[in-house]
């Protein structure tokens, strides 16, 4: 506030111009009649709330998710950029094509994966790295074939992924890559929109530092502006895939 010059007069002259007194009470939240946004799937348990996640990630978002533990994490990492970076109309004689992964630098991602594992002759794996500035991360991105990022959340009626962006995990990891693959704990799966902001508010409530932007998304880019034609992959990764740790 204080370097907010001239707030008092300015607000001062507003409420006189709107012929009233300015209101400097705190204003109580009303309490809502009804509280339908709160109660969608309320009772769900967190291996409920996977299987609804799964479910709706397979039939409706044309996207994979599969489950794994903190000890496989990196063998079903493995797994699913090998999916991606396998070029199966490639001419068996030619050479084998070298294709990159990049990784967020989250160390709660890092801690948990074994990088050496990851890389093979034809499959290198970058580490998201801030201090490089910006142009050679966005360079990395724009080439690599697989994002690994690690998501704050997990929406289960939506199978929606909630990423907070910061100085170790980029928004173009999620966004340039052909295939972008989501790393989410179970114990953070919650039902709807609904709880993720709430989470949200209680950090701006605490005084804490928010995010410089709060990425919520469903499966891989799609629109279906055209006569309600979907079509995938228009602005963004065209595959995505889901990794719910299960034991964390």
């Amino acid at each position: 506030m204080s370097q907010i010059h001239n707030r008092d007069s300015f607000l001062d002259n507003i409420a006189e111009k709107l012929g009233r007194p300015r209101q400097i009470e705190a204003v109580e939240r009303p309490a809502l009649k009804y509280i339908c946004h709160q109660e969608v799937m309320a009772d769900y348990s967190l291996d409920e709330l996977k299987t609804a996640l799964i479910d709706y990630t397979h039939t409706a978002l044309g996207a994979h998710a599969v489950e794994t533990t903190q000890a496989e994490l990196t063998n079903t990492l493995a797994m699913v950029c090998e999916k991606y970076c396998t070029d199966e109309t490639q001419d068996a004689n030619a050479p084998a094509k070298v294709e990159e992964t990049v990784l967020s630098a989250d160390p709660r991602l890092l801690d948990l994966v074994n990088l050496d594992q990851l890389k093979t002759d034809t499959h290198h794996v970058h580490v998201w790295n801030p201090e490089l500035g910006y142009a050679p991360n966005i360079e990395v991105a724009e080439r690599a074939k697989v994002g690994v990022v690690f998501a704050e959340q997990a929406l289960a009626e939506s199978g929606t992924m909630v990423l907070y962006s910061n100085p170790a995990q980029g928004r173009a990891i999620s966004l340039l890559p052909e295939a972008s693959v989501f790393v989410v704990p179970k114990s953070t799966l919650v039902a709807r929109l609904t709880q993720a902001t709430a989470k949200l508010h209680e950090k701006a409530k605490n005084g804490e530092r928010m995010p410089s932007c709060v990425n919520f998304i469903s499966g891989p880019s799609s629109t279906a502006d055209i006569e309600l034609i979907k079509v995938v992959g228009v602005h963004g990764p065209v595959y995505a895939t889901y990794v719910i740790i299960d034991d964390l």
